[in-house]
Order: structure tokens, then C-alpha cells, then sequence
């Protein structure tokens, strides 16, 4: 449902989404019983206001699963990672939006995502050398993989055919399993990129309407961090946890060119 007057808009929704099992999550879960669906309600809404030369908005949700399905670290018996449904997980979060053009061919916008992700009594299990699995309950953890902040700037010139555009933005720290465990964790990262665009009109030549150029200039500032990892959970030897982690370093600077015809 949704409102709109006079540059103002507000609007509301509710959604009921379904996820069913997957073929291995029964083949590979045989002698752990089998899954259940996974289930999501999600419920959103939010104010946008559109003037003559900016723009606000922001946008609340609420994703609410049961039984959402998450990598416990068991293993099947030819290793293969397992996943349980868990019963009691939820998104809650605010998506803010804005952007100004003080002149024609310049505008200034940006976002941010601010989230708080959590699953409740989530149960991981620790492989043993020479033992049995250990399990450890957590009564309430991050869900692996989602930083609770996303933020992004943008400066945009533009005249006739020509454009330039910076993209600078941040991610807050991120966990790679759900333990929320610093050690096995992301740090958090920004990095900007600039992207020069020239598109000129042509029309007598071959039947190509236009041609556009362009250069990415990505990483400019050649930050170091890593975008994604992984973790294998290790046995307790003399109590102690052993764990590999590997992370996914991106791209130092680098430039990449590009034509685009368009017939």
C-alpha cells in the first residue's frame, strides 16, 4: 500500500515467502533427520521525498525466518558441510537514501545500510581428532556474512556526452561463520573508484546509433582488505581450538577500458 502527494511518498508492505529444502539437504543429511521448509515474513516501510533538485528517503524492514537453513560445521560422511534449519532468526534493519544537484551537471547522493542480523540458539558443532564432534550453544550470535553497516557515496559530473563518476564506500566488520567469533571475522574495509564515460552520437556508420568509452579507474587508493573467507573448524587439542581461515584478498589499483556500441 502506498501514498503519494505533492512530492511525498509513504508506503507500507508485508510479504510471506517460502524456501524449500534442497535435494542434498536430505541425501546428505541421511540419519539427521530431515529438514523442514524454510519460512520469511518480511514486513517494510518507509518515506521518500522527491524536491526540485534532491531527493530523501528511508526504508525500515523486518525479516523475521523460522527455520532458516545455516551451515553448523558438521560434515556428512564423504565431508560435505551440512546445514540445520534453525528455528528463531530475524533481519532488522534502515535503508537511508539521499541525493542533491545544486547545479546541472553535478549531483552528490548517498546510502547507507544500518542492520542488526542475529540467529537465537544456534548449535555448532567443533570436529574432534580423536573424539567425539564438540557442540557449542549460542544463545543469540551475528549471522555470518552480513555487516551491520553499508555506506556509499557517489559525485557524479556530467556534461553533454561526457561523465565522471567517484564511488567511495565503507563495510563494517563481518564474521565468516556464525559464532561471531573475532578471530574468525573480516575487518572492516573502503575503497573508491572513479569511472570516466564518453558517449558520442553517430549516425552514418554501419547502423551504430552511438559510441560510448570508458575507463575504470577501480581500488584507486590500492586499499588491502578482503571482501569474503572461509573457515574450517578444526578438533581441541589439549583444549585449545584449532582453525584454518582463508581469506579472499581483492584487487590492488588496477584500470580496465571499455567500448560499448549500441545499434
Amino acid at each position: 500500500i502506498s501514498y503519494d502527494a505533492n512530492g511525498h511518498k509513504v508506503y507500507a508492505s508485508i510479504a510471506y515467502a517460502n524456501r524449500e529444502p534442497e535435494r542434498n539437504n536430505f541425501t546428505d543429511n541421511i540419519g539427521y533427520g530431515n529438514p523442514s521448509p524454510e519460512r520469511l515474513l518480511d514486513l517494510e516501510w518507509g518515506y521518500q521525498y522527491q524536491g526540485e533538485n534532491w531527493f530523501a528517503g528511508v526504508n525500515f524492514y523486518y525479516m523475521k525466518y523460522v527455520n532458516q537453513f545455516v551451515m553448523t560445521g558438521e560434515k556428512s560422511d564423504i565431508g560435505e558441510a551440512l546445514t540445520r534449519n534453525i528455528k528463531d532468526s530475524y533481519r532488522l534493519g534502515a535503508e537511508l537514501s539521499a541525493g542533491w544537484s545544486p547545479l546541472s551537471w553535478l549531483s552528490v547522493e548517498g546510502n547507507a545500510a544500518l542492520s542488526r542480523n542475529r540467529l537465537h540458539n544456534f548449535k555448532e558443532c567443533v570436529e574432534s581428532w580423536n573424539g567425539a564432534a564438540v557442540w557449542n550453544t549460542y544463545k543469540s550470535s551475528t549471522i555470518a556474512f552480513s555487516p551491520s553497516a553499508i555506506l556509499n557515496g557517489f559525485v557524479d559530473v556530467h556534461f553533454a556526452g561526457f561523465r565522471a563518476t567517484w564511488h567511495t564506500n565503507f563495510v563494517s566488520k563481518q564474521y565468516i561463520d556464525n559464532s561471531e567469533s573475532d578471530v574468525r571475522s573480516l575487518p572492516c574495509y573502503s575503497q573508491s573508484d572513479l569511472q570516466l564515460r564518453y558517449t558520442s552520437d553517430v549516425t552514418k556508420a554501419a547502423g551504430i546509433k552511438n559510441v560510448t568509452l570508458g575507463l575504470d579507474f577501480n581500488n584507486v587508493f590500492s586499499r588491502h582488505y578482503a571482501a569474503s573467507g572461509s573457515t574450517w573448524y578444526g578438533w581441541y587439542t589439549g583444549g585449545q581450538r584449532y582453525q584454518a581461515l582463508a581469506y579472499m584478498p581483492m584487487a590492488g589499483f588496477n584500470v580496465m577500458g571499455h567500448l560499448t556500441l549500441k545499434f
